[in-house]
């Protein structure tokens, strides 16, 4: 039988049901873990998203905290934006590339490389591909009844393993960092083709990746030029990578008939409210100056809320930032061209999109 479903779908609905008052770490972690059982089986994840022991969710975050102080500090964050343009470089091989798998292939490389301490030498981009890939599918798959079989699994780790040889379970760390920020690098890039605004932003960041010129907007009036932070914001307004944050409802056995048995906060649906300014179906990275009254960054729910609020959700932003800063580079119409597709994709839906030598 389907779980019974409630969907919370308003700005404040989504707060409370990601923050509830008075409710035990205990409580939360087992209400996020039971609807996340399904990746045990998919990627093998043994981490604080599938377990509702406190003990690991605190090992997890403190394991977390120590790789992305190392790379905020100021030698760290400039050895991440080599990375970024060595991973860039590595992977513009082709005449032609699809641009889904470029994207992944440069994001997943520069988690491996920038965080974990891989030697980009050892990224073959056959493998890396490949790897992005198998993890995109069975995380899809994942969703369906789809049989899962472990020897794909077994082909990911085989390469996990030999890229973080010193860690237990690397995808632990992995798939948070990878999966969120693909995404977000991918739809950037798309908005930023179209447009010379966003286009300069970026470019200015890949002169200056500093957390000034992150926050930075530029000139005024009809020619305003958005901050790379607005214009990543405003893709993580529009277009969250989490969709949907789903929470079992734990109760009694005997209270079971009489409620929902899991919650869902529609975060898509609650960052199209108004409360983000006018017209929030479009793209306008200009709601999130100061002048419009607009949200800030901490009022968006991609990345949860309260509690188990993801602990990079400040650090994402900035590295997603460099990554579409670094392609953005590269997309300049005399070396590459983005060739569009039919619409902006999200973990799938990218057909037709590529990357071509001019």
């Amino acid at each position: 039988m389907a779980p019974r479903t409630r969907i919370h779908a308003s700005v404040l609905a989504v707060r409370t049901l990601l923050n509830p008052p008075d409710i035990p770490i205990s409580a939360l972690l087992r209400a996020r873990s039971i609807p996340n059982q399904r990746l045990v089986k998919a990627l093998g994840i043994s981490s604080t998203f599938v377990s509702d022991d406190p003990g690991v969710h605190d090992n997890f975050t403190r394991e977390a905290k120590v790789l992305i102080t190392a790379v905020s500090a100021k030698d760290g964050w400039s050895r991440l934006v080599d990375v970024a343009e060595t991973c860039v470089n590595r992977f513009l091989q082709a005449e032609s590339l699809e641009y889904a798998t470029f994207v992944r292939s440069v994001t997943l490389s520069v988690v491996l490389a920038g965080l974990l301490g891989t030697d980009i030498e050892d990224l073959d981009p056959v493998d890396v591909a490949f790897v992005t890939k198998a993890i995109n599918d069975r995380w899809a798959q994942s969703k369906s009844s789809t049989a899962l079989t472990t020897e794909v699994l077994d082909r990911i780790n085989h390469h996990i393993i030999r890229w973080v040889p010193d860690r237990t379970n690397p995808l632990n760390l992995i798939i948070p960092a990878y999966e969120t920020m693909w995404r977000v690098a991918a739809i950037a890039v798309a908005y930023s083709n179209r447009n010379c605004q966003l286009r300069d932003a970026f470019i200015s960041y890949n002169e200056n990746p500093t957390d000034v010129q992150f926050r930075a907007f530029a000139n005024e009036g009809t020619g305003a030029q958005p901050s790379v932070e607005a214009i990543v914001s405003e893709v993580l307004r529009l277009h969250p990578p989490t969709r949907h944050i789903t929470r079992a409802v734990v109760v009694p056995w005997w209270k079971r008939p009489f409620v929902p048995s899991v919650d869902v906060a529609d975060v898509e649906e609650a960052q199209k409210s108004l409360l983000f300014g006018r017209d929030p179906e479009s793209f306008n990275p200009m709601r999130f100056h100061e002048s419009h009254s607009a949200p800030t960054r901490d009022q968006l729910y991609a990345f949860g809320h309260g509690r188990l609020k993801c602990v990079a959700a400040s650090w994402a932003p900035p590295a997603a930032a460099i990554i579409t800063a670094k392609i953005m580079a590269k997309l300049d119409g005399v070396a590459f061209t983005l060739q569009e597709g039919p619409h902006i994709g999200k973990r799938e839906g990218w057909e037709g999109w590529s990357i071509e030598r001019v």
